[in-house]
């Protein structure tokens, strides 16, 4: 039994997520899925990785991590949801 909807995710900068999102939309469709929503939510470092750098600004090298950390964004994420439309015959 096909699910009603389905939310899939595509890891990646934006353009590698559009470009695999495109690809998977063809798939989707033949299956009588089309997409109803879609968002993309920028890359973060978590809480951890801020802190360990900050700590290791007291050794010489936690400076240029941390400036990496602020200048190189992590990849994002792009949600979209998929909603199963009946087939109507021809």
């Amino acid at each position: 039994m096909n699910e009603q909807i389905v939310v899939k995710t595509y890891k990646g900068r934006h353009a590698q997520a559009t470009a695999a999102f495109q690809a998977d939309a063809a798939i989707m469709a033949a299956q009588g899925y089309v997409p109803l929503s879609q968002s993309w939510a920028e890359g973060a470092y978590g809480c951890g990785s801020f802190l360990v750098a900050l700590i290791l600004c007291v050794v010489l090298i936690g400076i240029v991590i941390f400036i990496y950390m602020l200048i190189v964004k992590p990849p994002g994420v792009l949600t979209v949801v998929y909603e199963l439309r009946s087939r109507r015959p021809c």
